[in-house]
């Protein structure tokens, strides 16, 4: 398949420029969601963005952070269960709630509370599989990195267009408890009806229905029944839901509480308090619940979407420029906030520039993709380079390009659109005098094969 690409400079009065690239697939059938699956380099090139460039901006929010990945051959020699985080299903939520407990980091070196902790510490450090990042503060905090970091070049070669998708975990505040682990998407991914990410913190998404009629709107995790084990559960009836922002715990009730990612039950509490991640839910159900860690969840009531993907900010509605935040979004120099992701995430609407992906229709409800190529983050000669687009001048330019109805993707360093693996701009990660690229691992992507 040849994809329909263009490549368009806009110059600004004041000699800046900006280039873009816009591809138009034939249609939102042909458009699916591509899980990217851990790939080598990973949890290096996140412990990079962290020295090189997080840490340095803002050294005393920062605490001594452990990022640490899982081989899948390398068992945890810790308990499922702890009165904490419940029976988890995952052995990386399980060390995590261990570490926390066991370990902390003094000095910059590591110390144990068990023989177990550091004959796991130990073997992670053998295998390379952990890195110790330190900031300011005198705290300890664990960075999991999930099976779901990789890299978009390294999928689907062949692929006719690929471009990366979602927000997700990636900070060490969107961590916000042992269930939450970089790599997880946020928020609404839906396609031929089947919700495969529930809408999380009621942000905006696009939304494409059976009719060809595209929307922006801003769908809630409350409108959704939650199917498991043929059961049905809906908030407010016969079920509580409690995620964030509203509260990060939830409150001292007893009775079952099922914590949710995606599309299984990760864990199940029968204590009085839960922490709720930030990448998921927490279902409390009324009555009897025999659902185990693992159990498979169903969400039900967008049958009539034949495609949605939810990230936000939007950029153009109906027509209509959007000039301002609509979501809601946590800044990490709020303290006090109870956090959710992405915490580093938003910057200043009409000045802050970076590197933009957008997916919108045109008039006629087609699918419409762009990329605003951003600056390099140690070169940059004005009037040559792409000086980067605000969310504002981007809302500018997809109008410009003929969008009725878009919203922002994620961006920075993770923006790229491959048409048969090859890139015809330069990603923002360009980290050395060089100029060099250097691809960032993303946890989801969009494809046409």
């Amino acid at each position: 398949m040849i994809m329909d690409s263009q490549i368009k400079i806009f110059h600004y009065p004041n000699g800046e420029l900006q280039r873009v690239q816009l591809v138009r697939p034939e249609n939102w059938e042909e458009l699916d969601f591509q899980p990217l699956e851990y790939a080598d380099g990973a949890m290096d090139c996140f412990a990079h963005i962290y020295r090189k460039f997080l840490v340095p901006a803002q050294p005393w929010v920062f605490g001594n952070m452990v990022m640490f990945h899982i081989p899948d051959d390398v068992e945890v020699p810790f308990p499922y269960t702890t009165q904490k985080y419940g029976t988890v299903g995952d052995k990386l939520t399980a060390a995590v709630a261990a570490m926390e407990k066991n370990i902390r980091i003094v000095g910059g070196k590591p110390v144990f509370r068990t023989p177990q902790a550091e004959k796991f510490w130990e073997e992670l450090v053998r295998r390379n599989c952990l890195q110790i990042i330190s900031g300011k503060l005198p705290v300890t905090t664990f960075i999991p990195i999930g099976n779901t970091a990789g890299y978009l070049s390294r999928t689907e070669r062949d692929a006719a267009m690929k471009v990366n998708a979602s927000f997700f975990i990636m900070d060490r505040f969107d961590c916000a408890t042992a269930y939450d682990h970089v790599g997880t998407p946020l928020g609404l991914c839906i396609k031929d009806g089947v919700v495969h990410n529930p809408p999380l913190f009621e942000r905006e998404a696009l939304l494409v229905r059976a009719d060809g009629t595209v929307s922006v709107e801003q769908p809630k995790l409350e409108d959704l029944k939650i199917e498991i084990k043929g059961i049905c559960y809906e908030a407010g009836k016969n079920a509580v839901v409690y995620s964030r922002p509203g509260r990060n715990r939830t409150p001292m009730k007893k009775g079952k509480k099922l914590v949710i990612i995606g599309r299984r039950v990760a864990a199940v509490h029968s204590g009085r308090c839960v922490p709720i991640p930030a990448s998921g839910f927490v279902l409390c159900p009324k009555g009897p619940c025999d659902a185990v860690p693992g159990d498979p969840v169903t969400y039900l009531g967008m049958e009539d979407i034949q495609f949605g993907i939810q990230v936000g900010n939007s950029i153009v509605r109906d027509g209509k420029k959007t000039e301002r935040f609509l979501s809601r979004f946590y800044n990490i120099r709020a303290l006090g906030r109870v956090p959710f992701p992405p915490s580093l995430y938003p910057l200043d609407f009409k000045k802050a520039r970076a590197a933009r992906i957008a997916l919108g229709a045109d008039k006629a409800g087609k699918p419409m993709i762009l990329w605003a190529e951003g600056a390099g983050k140690l070169v940059y000669t004005p009037g040559s380079d792409s000086c980067g687009a605000s969310l504002s001048e981007l809302a500018d330019i997809c109008s410009e390009m003929g969008m009725v109805n878009a919203i922002n993707l994620d961006g920075g360093g993770s923006a790229q659109i491959l048409l048969k693996n090859r890139r015809c701009l330069l990603i923002s990660d360009r980290n050395d005098p060089d100029n060099s690229e250097t691809e960032r691992p993303i946890s989801l992507g969009l494809v046409v094969r």
